[in-house]
């Protein structure tokens, strides 16, 4: 996956700790984002991992800690924070 540039407002969330609610799931999940391109991003969630492990059934089951990619289209929302001294200059 390319990593969009240093002033993409999607590049500034990879690394990040956020919340995040998509329309593929009833729930929100907790985890990192790890990597984002124009369309999407990639987001390692143990809770997300284990939601998918109980709907795959074992097809995650072979797989050494997955990610998972979602399309920007599917999100429903996202929190997460920044250093109050970032947010103020903002």
């Amino acid at each position: 996956m390319s990593l969009l540039g240093p002033g993409s407002s999607h590049a500034k969330l990879v690394g990040k700790r956020v919340l995040l609610k998509s329309s593929l799931f009833s729930r929100a999940f907790s985890g990192t984002i790890v990597a984002a391109d124009e369309v999407g991003f990639c987001f390692t969630s143990d809770d997300l991992i284990s939601a998918l492990r109980e709907i795959t059934g074992n097809a995650l089951n072979s797989m050494d800690a997955p990610n998972v990619y979602l399309p920007f289209s599917t999100l429903e929302w996202l929190v997460f924070s920044e250093m109050k001294s970032a947010a103020a200059s903002a």
